[in-house]
């Protein structure tokens, strides 16, 4: 999507992120699972749709959080994945201090 819409290639280091990102940790979770219908008239047909709801917590003992933050934003804004344009795949991100 960088390359194509912004005309720059990303260069992350997946890799290195990945590594890191096993170090988080879940704290708390109230995550469910959420289906849904809707009705497709190019298929004539209802459409099952689904996706998880809540809230989780993660802690970061030993990661920085700043270094996830930038492609965290940004799939707050652009909401990748399937069925994006009926609302799925949105999040929102809260500091909460303990």
């Amino acid at each position: 999507m960088s390359y194509f819409h912004c005309g720059k290639e990303l260069k992350v280091d997946f890799r290195n992120l990945i590594e890191k990102a096993k170090k988080v940790k879940k704290e708390d979770s109230n995550l469910g699972w959420y289906d849904w219908q809707r009705y497709s008239a190019r298929q004539n047909t209802r459409m099952l749709l689904g996706g998880f709801i809540g809230k989780v917590t993660f802690s970061f003992d030993g990661v920085e959080p700043e270094q996830f933050l930038p492609l965290v934003l940004l799939g707050s804004y652009i909401h990748i994945g399937k069925g994006t344009s009926f609302g799925l795949g949105k999040y929102e991100i809260s500091k909460e201090k303990r």
